[in-house]
């Protein structure tokens, strides 16, 4: 089974020789197979392996149990290992998402930080061929194209492989069995208690009543579509770079160009506009791009807006169709004071912000999460401020010489235009203490001399009223 990996490590090119690698590893059977996979093969690549475990703190005792296996068995292993306690279910009610998605948030923004600062080339994750059949299905019960047929990607440009993908749960449980590996077990993965669970627990095992090669139809399926999709996204890409014009906000077409496609190119030429204005095409359904089609079809009406999922617009002007970034209000320049033990609502941003103090050794371990921050209050020499940020801004991130303009930051994250004056910045004596949601600035971070502690968090205007 180590052998059917590696050749399709080889075969979708998935590492060079001297890579450095994060493993994404909860201390299931699938991220502990493929660790020790990695492991196995780090000499003959020349390798660095490096391993992260983020504790949802969902599962009580059992998630610091899963922790503690993970910590332990990387040391026996000699592989570094980080390992981070995040508050998902109050990330989750802070952001509105589900527990799944701001799981899934928390961990990719942990991945990427940990790859940017020890400049590492590729993540992986230990997601195998039956996810992949699961994802599949889910993507056909909620509405998708061919992209969505696809299923998960071997590979992205942004370095996270998936090693796996070309074996089965089955096979990775036989793996650890031979290899006397004893991964943990989480027990919510054998409740039907969401979409994933439910297909993988009661749905597929019925289908499979009817045609026990379900499960690998649905991969074959996937594996098709892929070919086809690849082929056909090479010739939109030509047409795109013919016929797109870019304007402010987005992209658009001609429409008397556009009339004259096919219907199924139609639908790819919008799916790769909306893709280039928004960076993917999450929350986008086979059914938002057959409306836009609809729409244009429609010769009487010359001038609408339609509003698309993840603020996006498509917009017939005329002769232009155009998918736009959604304009929002722009937000006029605030700025707070935050005195110890105090909190401040910020109507510009919708949110309340909260600062108290504490002694060092009445922390005990440092739970850092995307909305509580904590500092080193000796370091601090004046009251801190909560303002939208200034020209000039700069500040010191962790992992990085030197200090870094906060103009270059957005851009690197990508973050729109509009969206950056909404961005609370604390400082002090107009230093960068925290980026709000994203990074804090190292001068001011808790360490092991830190005595004292200053403490800052927000919450949602909304929901806190909500809640009273």
């Amino acid at each position: 089974m180590r052998n059917k990996v590696v050749e399709y490590i080889n075969k979708h090119k998935m590492l060079n020789r001297g890579d450095g690698i994060l493993v994404g590893v909860s201390g299931g059977p699938d991220s502990i197979c493929l660790l020790h996979i990695l492991k196995s093969i780090q000499k003959e690549y020349s390798l660095q392996v490096m391993a992260v475990h983020i504790n949802h703190q969902l599962r009580g005792k059992q998630a610091d149990k899963d922790e503690k296996y993970v910590l332990d068995l990387c040391l026996q292993w000699d592989i570094p290992c980080f390992a981070y306690k995040i508050d998902i279910e109050g990330l989750s009610q802070q952001k509105g998402v589900s527990i799944e998605e701001a799981g899934r948030e928390a961990r990719y923004e942990k991945y990427f930080e940990l790859k940017k600062q020890y400049n590492l080339q590729k993540i992986a994750l230990g997601q195998h061929r039956d996810d992949n059949a699961e994802t599949i299905l889910m993507r056909i019960l909620r509405g998708t194209g061919p992209e969505g047929l696809k299923g998960i990607p071997p590979h992205r440009e942004d370095g996270v492989i998936r090693p796996l993908l070309a074996i089965t749960r089955k096979e990775i449980e036989e793996y650890c069995g031979v290899h006397h590996l004893s991964p943990c077990i989480d027990q919510s993965n054998l409740q039907p208690i969401y979409l994933r669970n439910k297909l993988r627990l009661e749905v597929i095992p019925y289908l499979e009543k009817f045609n026990s090669n379900f499960r690998e139809n649905l991969n074959h399926l996937g594996e098709i579509i892929g070919e086809q999709q690849d082929f056909v996204d090479h010739a939109v890409e030509e047409l795109w770079n013919g016929h797109r014009e870019f304007v402010q906000d987005g992209v658009a077409f001609s429409t008397d160009w556009f009339e004259g496609l096919s219907p199924f190119i139609k639908k790819q030429m919008l799916r790769r506009g909306i893709k280039w204005v928004k960076n993917d095409l999450k929350e986008i359904e086979f059914t938002h791009i057959q409306m836009i089609v609809k729409m244009l079809e429609n010769d009487e009406n010359t001038t609408w807006t339609l509003d698309l999922p993840g603020e996006i617009i498509a917009k017939r002007q005329y002769e232009k169709i155009m998918l736009l970034r959604r304009k929002k209000n722009q937000v006029k320049d605030f700025e707070y004071s935050l005195p110890i033990n105090t909190e401040i609502p910020i109507e510009e941003v919708n949110k309340t912000f909260k600062s108290y103090f504490v002694k060092r050794e009445e922390v005990g371990i440092i739970k850092d999460t995307s909305y509580k921050k904590y500092f080193d209050m000796d370091k601090l020499q004046a009251t801190p401020i909560i303002r939208n940020r200034r020209p000039g801004d700069k500040f010191f991130p962790i992992g990085l010489r030197g200090s870094k303009k906060l103009k270059e930051y957005f851009i690197d994250l990508k973050i729109p235009r509009d969206q950056r004056d909404s961005i609370p910045i604390v400082v002090v004596n107009q230093e960068i203490l925290w980026i709000v949601g994203h990074r804090v600035d190292r001068r001011y971070i808790v360490d092991q001399t830190t005595k004292n502690i200053l403490v800052i968090e927000y919450f949602k205007i909304r929901e806190e009223q909500h809640g009273k």
